[in-house]
């Protein structure tokens, strides 16, 4: 590992004027191999170097929930006193803690407990929460009500509410489907995404409420009007292929309805754990060509967007769903969102630029990539093996996924991880 201060050798990127990059956010999924909190005295300091200015921070498992959701904290769950020392770490580093709990699809780590069991969308699958029972909208608002007592000077929260895969299913949402929203499904997910974030907003006193956009991608402006959509939210537009300009990608004429209903838009790109379920290795040429494409959908629609589109999440996910294996893990992340900094900063690089320039970010020199043998085979090493030789918080474990086909679970044991698996 490197030491803290070793950060302060590496050269500070200087943001750019590209619209859609002068607010920047690096999301961190903490469902599975979340870091230690000692970590974080490299990794924020690192992450304000690359000129972000926030962190989408997924705690998930992870909050240290009490009362009736003490429950739900994972066994390594951070403690309050962590948190209190991640959030004035950041401060220091004027680095905005923006805390995401999901409300409605992925809340397997809610509703996989018999206690909240009945609050499901469907019996058998413990993802989406029923929107329509009351005691959901309940377990709601204690939970981010947590959140907020533990980030009292937070600007902003993410609410979540993408992939809520099964809704008006159960009988609860059938019967409102019936007396309530005239057969609307929109109707029904508008209702408890306005819902929620209106109490995020007004209740808590959130100035910014996020939330994922695909529940509502293909809503009419009409309707997104009628439940106030855009008084309530900032929707950030993500999709991971490797060109979202492609047509069909994005519904027809999202890009325009949303013109008509938000004052603000992000986009939301990745850096890392979109490439597969179990995918182990981080393509850096997949995830920039992805972001490289967010500015080429912002440059073929600027006409509407200007003004609206104000900022770019890079997204870092460790599993696809609670409960599921993981994939890329955050040290093997981290030479790609160093690159794709680089990327946000000049969008005029290629790609042979921009691994030039993480390099010399790192203050390493290329080393040409030899066969390792292994267990009697030969292991011919991916091109992203050259930062193996760089250093950079967690730049060990990077150096033995990538440049040795180990067992997964001996690079979990390293002392990054909070937990061995």
């Amino acid at each position: 590992m490197i030491s803290p201060n070793s950060i302060q050798t590496y050269s500070k990127l200087i943001k750019s004027s590209t619209p859609i990059f002068v607010k920047r956010t690096v999301h961190f999924d903490l469902k599975g191999a979340p870091p230690k909190a000692e970590f974080y005295q490299q990794l924020i300091p690192f992450i304000k170097s690359l000129g972000f200015d926030s962190i989408l921070m997924e705690y998930e498992d992870m909050f240290p929930y009490s009362g009736r959701f003490e429950i739900l904290k994972a066994k390594n769950a951070y403690t309050r006193e962590t948190i209190v020392e991640i959030l004035k770490l950041a401060e220091d580093n004027e680095i905005e803690i923006i805390p995401l709990i999901q409300t409605f699809g992925h809340m397997e780590f809610v509703l996989k407990h018999s206690i909240f069991e009945h609050l499901r969308e469907i019996p058998e699958k413990p993802d989406t929460i029923c929107p329509s029972d009351l005691n959901s909208t309940l377990l709601i608002h204690e939970m981010l009500q947590q959140i907020r007592a533990l980030h009292p000077k937070a600007k902003s929260i993410h609410i979540g509410c993408d992939e809520a895969w099964h809704i008006a299913q159960d009988e609860r949402c059938l019967h409102a489907l019936n007396t309530t929203f005239h057969n609307s499904t929109d109707k029904l997910k508008l209702a408890h995404i306005s819902s929620i974030a209106k109490f995020a907003k007004e209740n808590l006193n959130f100035d910014n409420v996020f939330t994922w956009n695909d529940l509502f991608d293909k809503i009419p402006s009409n309707l997104l009007n009628e439940y106030k959509l855009g008084s309530y939210i900032i929707p950030v537009i993500w999709g991971y292929t490797e060109d979202v300009t492609v047509p069909g990608y994005f519904p027809p004429g999202m890009i325009e309805r949303y013109s008509k209903v938000f004052n603000e838009l992000y986009f939301g790109s990745v850096f890392k754990g979109a490439n597969g379920v179990t995918q182990i290795f981080v393509s850096i040429e997949r995830y920039l060509s992805n972001l490289k494409s967010y500015l080429s959908l912002y440059k073929l629609n600027e006409n509407i967007l200007v003004g609206k589109l104000t900022g770019t999440i890079l997204t870092g996910w460790s599993r696809f769903w609670h409960g599921i294996q993981l994939c890329e893990i955050l040290p093997e992340g981290i030479p790609a969102l160093v690159s794709e900094a680089i990327y946000m900063n000049d969008p005029s690089l290629n790609n042979e630029e921009i691994e030039n320039k993480t390099l010399e970010f790192f203050n390493c020199e290329r080393h040409q990539l030899v066969p390792v043998l292994y267990n009697g085979n030969l292991y011919t090493p991916r091109k992203e093996a050259i930062f193996s030789f760089c250093t950079f918080p967690g730049s060990d474990v990077y150096a033995l996924v990538s440049y040795f086909p180990i067992k997964f679970f001996i690079v979990l044991k390293h002392p990054f991880f909070t937990a061995s698996f």
